[in-house]
């Protein structure tokens, strides 16, 4: 066991004399989950009061833009996220509830650091994007529901750095962490 620890050790430490996984013109796409801790609920105080989340679900697109600049190259892209959030509460025995979904918008940027491991992308970037919260407010009073609907747009960066590791020339994972469309998240990447 002590060996193969040893060798498994060496094999990631040992620099290839292969291509580098991110090149000038590769491309890149991912398909992910997040986590979105950033987003503020309704800050509700009642019984049974609950919140819940899904995604960002996450589809990326980069391109690598320059040759080798310093110890690794640039990509440039952009992507689209999709979130949605429920916060749910009885009062005086109606049930409320306020739905959101949040469409982001975004580009990017990323250093690509060439350590010479063929398999393997170590990156770190910036970037900016746009929110888009359509809320949905439902309110029960007997057996009326009131419902509007409200959209709100507004701007945020997207600081972030991660890794991917390819099984083959075309697929690989990934994960990144990071403020702005998400905390952490992680999915599939196809190169070509």
């Amino acid at each position: 066991m002590r060996n193969l620890g040893i060798v498994l050790i060496g094999a990631l430490l040992t620099f290839n004399a292969g291509a580098q996984a991110f090149q000038n013109k590769t491309n890149v796409i991912t398909l992910g989950l997040g986590l979105d801790p950033y987003y503020k609920h309704v800050n509700i105080v009642a019984p049974n009061y609950r919140k819940s989340a899904i995604g960002p679900i996450m589809l990326t697109y980069e391109r690598g833009v320059t040759e080798l600049l310093g110890i690794g190259r640039i990509g440039a892209g952009g992507g689209i996220g999709q979130s949605f959030y429920t916060t749910k509460w009885t009062d005086n025995n109606y049930n409320n509830y306020d739905r959101t979904s949040r469409t982001a918008i975004f580009a990017r940027a990323a250093y690509h650091f060439d350590f010479g491991i063929e398999k393997l992308d170590v990156y770190a970037g910036v970037g900016g994007g746009v929110y888009i919260d359509n809320t949905t407010r439902v309110r029960e009073n007997g057996f009326v529901a009131s419902k509007a609907t409200t959209t709100s747009p507004k701007g945020g960066p997207d600081v972030f750095g991660g890794v991917r590791y390819y099984f083959t020339n075309a697929f690989g994972v990934y994960g990144e962490v990071g403020y702005g469309i998400s905390a952490i998240s992680g999915g599939f990447a196809f190169k070509f």
